[in-house]
């Protein structure tokens, strides 16, 4: 419940940043009883290039908060399976909860839990000072807002990051850049499969691999790389991204026919990091405010639920009584959270390594992740 601090309200929480996580958390600690307000500078969320899959565990994790249904219909229907071309060589994944998801569409509309429930502030975040029995955030116009905790959900701000005196602990430097664009078939008809992906034949420095899979009724691909936003590969694919696709899967249109691209293309590039935040109270970070992740390894989503319900399952705890000390340290260690945000550090290197080396310990270990997941196909 709310305190008072020299009449000044308190809130139980602060959420700083209506993004995906943010909303969530949002609107779950609302339906705790506890009195939460969600600040961001944006009405509407912007139609920013990010995450636009979810996956199977990621639908469970929304069912299990009861917001799948909320989602749903900012998403595709199910895909229920995946052809994956290396060559000449098709393998088909199974999956029970796969779809395309447009990622604006579904935050705004976790957006509009909150404004139906009064819990959305359209304001611009300039400061954030933890503080020993409550935290400040200082906005624009000078108001203050005060929370027994902020949680800050609000991505890669570089300046609330330096506000809050976060420092990285990540020495690996991984990069990534990610390139989505919209195609369509030639010949006006359908694809032969609703959703399918392709690696490289021979190695491409940084070269991942491209997937295309169905948002609403367009076919949206998204190419994931290893290389700088200023690399000649990626100016290349600016460039004259029809062409260059079939520069780098030449064996496309053999599987899925001619192909025109139909939109613009689009990219976002992200280097990882983990930030230290033990010497911060009654501020704790949530998705990539604490942990960037890889796009190609489909593990975002899974790590913004992961930090959301285990600090949603803190907050009972938490707040039992007003004075109460934030174990802060009992959410960043959990063995869930840890156990997801290893994995995808983990699948990172690994995507990496694969992408930009040829050496033979490398060719070993891809030959028997390869053999793993025939094996996994062919039992599922």
């Amino acid at each position: 419940m709310p305190a008072n601090n020299n009449k000044k309200r308190v809130h139980d929480i602060v959420v700083v940043g209506a993004g995906f996580t943010g909303c969530v958390i949002g609107v779950k600690a609302h339906e705790l009883g506890l009195d939460v307000r969600v600040v961001d500078a944006n009405p509407k969320y912007p139609n920013h290039f990010r995450a636009e899959k979810l996956e199977d565990d990621q639908c469970q994790a929304l069912a299990s908060l009861n917001l799948l249904d909320l989602v749903r219909p900012a998403s595709s229907p199910t895909i229920d399976a995946v052809h994956t071309f290396t060559g000449h060589v098709e393998t088909v994944s199974r999956y029970r909860s796969h779809r395309g998801l447009h990622y604006a569409d579904t935050v705004n509309a976790l957006r509009g839990a909150l404004a139906e429930r009064g819990i959305l502030d359209i304001q611009t975040v300039a400061d954030i000072q933890d503080g020993p029995e409550a935290s400040q955030v200082i906005l624009n116009d000078h108001s203050t807002l005060q929370a027994r905790l902020v949680v800050v959900a609000s991505g890669m701000a570089a300046a609330l990051r330096r506000a809050l005196k976060l420092t990285s602990t990540g020495m690996d430097r991984l990069a990534s850049t990610t390139f989505g664009f919209d195609i369509e078939p030639a010949s006006g008809a359908d694809f032969p499969y609703p959703a399918f992906n392709f690696r490289p034949d021979d190695f491409v420095y940084g070269l991942q691999y491209i997937t295309f899979f169905p948002i609403g009724d367009r076919t949206r691909a998204n190419l994931f790389t290893c290389w700088e936003p200023s690399d000649e590969q990626a100016r290349k694919l600016k460039h004259d991204v029809s062409q260059e696709i079939r520069n780098l899967f030449p064996n496309i249109e053999a599987h899925v026919g001619p192909f025109r691209v139909s939109s613009d293309i689009e990219s976002y590039s992200t280097r990882f990091y983990r930030h230290d935040a033990t010497h911060l109270t009654r501020t704790v970070l949530v998705g990539d405010a604490f942990q960037s992740v890889n796009p190609a390894n489909g593990v975002g989503l899974s790590k913004c639920l992961t930090d959301a319900r285990t600090l949603l399952e803190l907050l009972p705890r938490t707040f039992e009584a007003p004075s109460a000390l934030m174990d802060l340290n009992a959410y960043y260690e959990s063995p869930q959270k840890r156990e997801v945000d290893d994995t995808a550090l983990r699948r990172w290197r690994w995507a990496n390594e694969v992408a930009t080396s040829q050496s033979l310990r490398t060719k070993f270990r891809k030959g028997r992740s390869g053999a793993r997941e025939r094996i996994r196909n062919f039992f599922s």
